[in-house]
């Protein structure tokens, strides 16, 4: 969530800019804004030398050093500075914390999360207290908590700053179906599944306007409610994205190709076979290209196929075949022993039924050599 133009540097600049460190400070200002971090590294550096007298601006280009070597992937020089500059906070306002404790998180969560659990404390007991910036510290807040694979606390953070958003506030409506969404999500990551469509139910309410949030909901229910073996609530749920998802920005995308594979899952669980093939087919072209794709699903995914296409009503043996061998190609990737044992057996099951003796005493051989290993 944060990023290098939270500080709004312009706008801070020019509090601190005068007669005298102008030109400075504005040749600094865009050496940040090409992106040129080393060399923003080194004349920031020397203006604090120059002007060390003033503290609000070595404090401003201090900020500036921690985000540029955020930047470069020099993490720990980043929470180092951060860190330094949080030993100073005492006379730091809520509002600035939530600042320090954003750029906190694109370099060291842990550190994230303290900061701006003090700031939310501190932001908590104002009198009026700015409200989207108290919303932004539970959002930086719970983001922390969850790259820390801190669940149950990003839950609750989540949920004080949906607190904060009102469904009347046009400009709050992203965020509350967002809130919704990323909910759901991290319940169902804790398998309280009870919640997880709770929330994601209601984020498929919200998302009238937003068809991609819309979508994604809908594919987290039916994961959720395949899981349960509920196939006909699974079916609907993947119907709605089906119908939505071809002319969405979401077409051809990972999302899309785990909704095939469920839609194909509902056939082959049905022991539709011929129904399921279709599904599988375009679900396979499509998974196979994603960069995140699993090859123990992709995998997986294979040999529903090959079963469907050797099982249904015309029987096609030949590409059953192939997609059997490209099964245990996939399947030879990961680490599960007992997973590809399974499958060697199907395997070499098929091409004994199919008197395939060169294929079949291939995978006998590969079994024999995986078991000995």
């Amino acid at each position: 969530m944060a990023n290098k133009d939270i500080l709004n540097l312009e706008e801070q600049f020019e509090q601190t800019m005068n007669e005298a460190n102008k030109d400075d400070l504005q040749e600094l200002l865009e050496e940040f804004k090409r992106n040129h971090f080393p060399n923003v590294l080194s004349k920031s550096a020397q203006l604090r030398d120059k002007y060390q007298d003033n503290k609000q601006l070595v404090e401003l280009l201090m900020l500036l050093e921690a985000v540029s070597h955020a930047q470069i992937e020099e993490f720990r020089r980043s929470s180092e500075i951060i860190q330094q500059l949080y030993n100073d906070a005492d006379s730091m306002s809520g509002n600035e914390l939530i600042t320090l404790g954003e750029l906190a998180f694109m370099s060291d969560y842990k550190l994230a999360r303290r900061i701006l659990s003090d700031a939310v404390k501190r932001m908590e007991t104002e009198a009026e207290p700015d409200r989207i910036k108290l919303a932004r510290g539970y959002l930086v807040l719970g983001e922390a908590e969850e790259q820390l694979e801190k669940f149950t606390r990003a839950i609750k953070y989540f949920k004080q700053g949906l607190t904060y958003f009102q469904a009347d506030d046009i400009r709050d409506k992203y965020m509350i179906l967002y809130l919704h969404f990323k909910i759901g999500m991290l319940y169902s990551t804790k398998n309280e599944q009870k919640e997880a469509i709770e929330y994601l139910q209601k984020a498929v309410e919200l998302a009238d306007e937003n068809k991609e949030m819309k979508i994604n909901s809908l594919v987290s229910l039916a994961k959720i409610y395949g899981s349960r073996n509920d196939n006909e609530m699974a079916y609907s749920y993947l119907k709605e994205t089906l119908g939505l998802i071809d002319d969405s920005a979401l077409s051809e995308t990972l999302v899309h190709a785990e909704a095939l594979i469920e839609m194909a899952f509902y056939y082959f669980d049905q022991s539709k076979l011929d129904e399921a093939v279709p599904y599988y087919q375009r679900a396979i072209d499509m998974y196979k290209k994603q960069p995140g794709k699993s090859d123990r699903k992709l995998g997986m995914v294979y040999m529903q196929y090959a079963y469907c296409l050797e099982h249904k009503d015309k029987e096609d043996k030949h590409l059953a075949g192939v997609n059997y061998e490209r099964a245990i190609e996939q399947l030879e990737k990961i680490k599960d022993r007992e997973l590809l044992e399974n499958a060697f057996a199907d395997v070499i099951a098929f091409f004994d039924a199919t008197n395939n003796t060169k294929k079949k005493r291939i995978y006998e051989n590969k079994f024999v050599k995986m078991v000995n290993a």
